[in-house]
């Protein structure tokens, strides 16, 4: 080989070495950790075919020319939407109804996050998804948000025939961020309102550089352990005690006021029935004895003979 061609060949191996390699495929599922790991790369931000680069607006998705949105995500990979729904039914979860346009997508809450090297430490370092994003405008990272496992929508590719398919595969969206497609897996809790405030970038101070290859994790959303109560002090326990033998020993009802009588008649007063009250019992008195007078009815008037 002569010098010419050892040059060249070296030029075309650099090359070759600094264009990104195709997403990996497939993905493993962790059922102890109840996780699952999905092998990614980190996307470039600007197509050769594209003018500009577009705001953030998925975060993985299949890379370009596969996949739809492969200009406006985080992370390139090659584990397909359909299996990995599976994967998350596998795990307990049940999806719910994504989202396009206006409206509230549902379903099981996840924790999605990105295994990455970290930056001037050995090793790898596992961040949230939302904190690798900031605002175009203010610089400002992402504040936390929720991530569902709601399914994707259903397609029909053929007009001319009945059968659908699961939208996602078409798309090559697994996990979106904005309300912008029903065809993924994963939707963030981000609506129609905050689409329109904010324009997403990455932080390029915390990513690894376009290419570099990084683990999607997604998992069940870690719940906050309950909060311990302190039991209460014995003077606090006894005054609630009380309390309650008081509302147990409640006294009834108070007696109802007690009924007036009118005052009793005195002697003086004049009474028409005096004279009787005064007799003795079972004798009546002359007036009782005395016959009653009554009328006596006239004879009856003799009829006058006839003739007369």
């Amino acid at each position: 080989m002569n010098t010419r061609m050892l040059c060249l060949a070296l030029v075309l191996g650099i090359a070759a070495a600094a264009e990104p390699q195709g997403a990996p495929p497939g993905f493993t599922v962790d059922k102890e950790k109840k996780e699952i790991l999905i092998p990614c790369r980190i996307a470039p931000r600007k197509l050769p075919n594209l003018p500009e680069i577009y705001p953030i607006e998925v975060c993985a998705t299949f890379p370009a020319p596969q996949g739809q949105k492969a200009h406006e995500t985080v992370v390139a990979l090659g584990a397909k939407p359909t299996e990995v729904h599976k994967a998350l039914e596998g795990l307990g979860l049940k999806a719910g109804k994504p989202v396009r346009g206006e409206g509230v997508a549902t379903g099981a809450e996840l924790d999605v996050l990105l295994e990455i090297p970290g930056k001037g430490k050995p090793g790898k370092q596992r961040v949230r998804m939302e904190s690798v994003l900031v605002d175009r405008r203010t610089g400002k990272p992402l504040p936390p948000i929720k991530w569902l496992f709601t399914g994707s929508s259903m397609k029909q590719p053929d007009p001319a025939k009945p059968d659908l398919v699961y939208a996602a595969d078409l798309s090559g969206t697994l996990v979106g961020l904005l309300p912008v497609t029903d065809e993924l897996v994963i939707q963030s809790s981000l609506t129609a309102q905050e689409e329109a405030l904010i324009k997403l970038e990455t932080a390029k101070d915390l990513l690894p550089p376009e290419g570099t290859e990084a683990v999607l994790i997604l998992k069940p959303a870690a719940t906050a352990p309950p909060v311990p109560v302190a039991p209460p002090s014995p003077r606090v326990a006894a005054e609630a005690e009380v309390q309650n033998l008081g509302q147990r020993m409640s006294l009834p009802a108070a007696r109802p006021a007690p009924v007036v009588l009118p005052a009793p008649v005195s002697a003086s007063s004049s009474d028409p029935f005096q004279h009787r009250r005064d007799l003795p019992p079972c004798r009546p008195s002359a007036d009782e004895a005395r016959p009653l007078a009554l009328p006596v009815p006239p004879p009856p008037a003799e009829a006058a003979p006839p003739g007369k």
